[in-house]
């Protein structure tokens, strides 16, 4: 059964470290999270890759949507990790030019370092 998406609330471009010219190798779209279809007290949200002429499609399922949208993250950041290693590549997005997935939740309670 082909996984659907919905739609689409975020999506980023990656390219390889290095690569002057930013060219897009990899791109990567998030689905907005929806009550799931198997149970009344589920939710669900997809993303989808899509690499080297191909496309996967994953979905996770949580509590609510928040948690849901959590796991979507940390489920997209480890698939990119594991692609960034079996491919061997350097992944990067516009914001972090250097390397970096640019996916982590940032923490506004810590006082900002000196």
């Amino acid at each position: 059964m082909k996984q659907e998406l919905g739609t689409v609330i975020a999506r980023r471009k990656y390219f390889s470290v290095g690569d002057k010219s930013r060219s897009a190798v990899l791109e990567v779209e998030i689905g907005i999270p929806a009550r799931s279809p198997s149970a009344d007290n589920e939710f669900m949200c997809s993303f989808r890759i899509r690499f080297g002429g191909s496309e996967r499609t994953e979905t996770v399922y949580g509590i609510d949507e928040m948690q849901v949208l959590q796991l979507a993250l940390g489920y997209l950041q480890a698939t990119l990790r594991g692609l960034e290693n079996s491919s061997d590549l350097a992944l990067s997005w516009a914001g972090e030019e250097t390397g970096g997935l640019g996916i982590r939740i940032p923490n506004f309670s810590d006082p900002a370092p000196a």
